[in-house]
């Protein structure tokens, strides 16, 4: 069995999320999934997927056909991806 913190990483692995779209997916809420997001993104685990932000820059990034906050002129949304580490997390476990 996962940890909770694993399964939202695996919830986030290859496809950019809201914290509302993670909670659907889930079976939670937004607010009940607020401290362990906090804690994944404290831990350098997620991080806002944001033009230019972070590993993030809207420029050769394998996700840009998926992500929505790639055309300059759309408003940032609140979406989390992982990190190298998290990644890195998410291989361990599967190993």
């Amino acid at each position: 069995m996962s940890s909770p913190l694993a399964t939202i990483l695996q919830a986030v692995a290859g496809t950019p999320r809201t914290p509302s779209e993670l909670a659907r997916e889930l079976g939670s809420t937004p607010e009940a999934l607020g401290g362990m997001l906090r804690t994944l993104h404290a831990g350098g685990y997620v991080q806002e997927a944001m033009q230019g932000e972070g590993a993030c820059s809207c420029g050769p990034c394998a996700l840009k056909s998926l992500c929505r906050n790639a055309e300059a002129d759309a408003p940032p949304l609140s979406l989390l991806r992982l990190t190298p580490r998290g990644e890195q997390y998410l291989r361990r476990l599967q190993g």
